[in-house]
């Protein structure tokens, strides 16, 4: 669109905004959308079908389903840079470094690591490290792949914190912690507005994953993905750093790069 504001690097960017990070009704809260909702949804927030897998809005069962839709194929190819971490998701992105106390900051807040991740007495490890935040938009597919290729060490389901229930990333949210082959010891925390929560569909019973694989999907329409990494494994491209320290949020796509391995860019 002629009209978009682009940030350092040239993508589109936007102002970071507190309440998009928020439920907006309680019949989002509790997924309560029926398929008829689907044609108002695709009207309301100008939703890109043609570019979607299928393309027709009566073709889908739910609205979950639709919510979580395909993209057709070449759409979001896969970053090709052997040492690249990919977008497991459209979204806007922001980038921060992890501090000694282990908190990062969203939209004036900061926020636990420790809590984000369930409170199992390893979020110490990411001080000194880095956390890309991605939020979907209202119009992104609510599906996401995998960054990496890697094992899952533990996966965990984590109810809504009591004392932070206006937060999306504290409501019900599955933390996943990944060893991966470019980055090592990741977590990936996804969190949503709805207690129907998220949807896994990664490889069954293996806990082996391949890189720009499917591995879930969202339940509900407010959603977004932090990604934590220990300090000295990734890079981030510098228009996220930029554009995150003038409060905003960047345009990101499915399958771009977002960043390097560290140990790539040493070899």
């Amino acid at each position: 669109m002629s009209n978009e504001v682009r940030g350092y690097g040239a993508r589109p960017v936007i102002e970071a905004n507190k309440s998009k990070y928020l439920p907006v009704s309680n019949k989002l809260k509790l997924g309560l959308f029926p398929k008829t909702e689907i044609k108002n949804h695709i009207e309301k927030f100008k939703v890109d079908l043609s570019v979607c897998d299928p393309d027709d809005p009566s073709a889908y069962d739910s609205f979950e389903d639709y919510l979580a839709r395909d993209f057709k194929e070449g759409m979001r190819p896969l970053d090709q840079l052997p040492g690249g971490l990919i977008c497991p998701c459209d979204g806007w992105l922001t980038a921060h470094f992890i501090n000694n106390l282990c908190t990062i900051p969203v939209n004036g807040h900061m926020y636990s690591v420790d809590k984000l991740m369930g409170g199992e007495g390893d979020s110490k490890e990411f001080a000194g490290g880095l956390a890309l935040i991605i939020r979907l938009d209202e119009a992104d597919p609510h599906k996401f792949i995998n960054i990496d290729d890697g094992v899952l060490c533990d996966v965990r389901q984590l109810e809504a914190e009591k004392n932070q229930e206006g937060s999306m990333f504290f409501g019900p949210r599955t933390c996943t912690v990944m060893n991966t082959k470019r980055f090592h010891g990741v977590v990936q925390v996804e969190a949503c507005g709805n207690p129907k929560g998220v949807e896994q569909l990664g490889g069954g019973e293996s806990p082996a994953f391949r890189r720009g694989g499917v591995k879930g999907r969202f339940l509900c329409s407010t959603a977004g993905i932090i990604l934590l990494f220990k300090k000295g494994m990734m890079f981030p491209d510098d228009e996220f750093m930029v554009n995150t320290r003038n409060c905003l949020e960047t345009r990101v796509r499915m399958g771009e790069r977002l960043g390097v391995a560290i140990s790539f860019l040493n070899n």
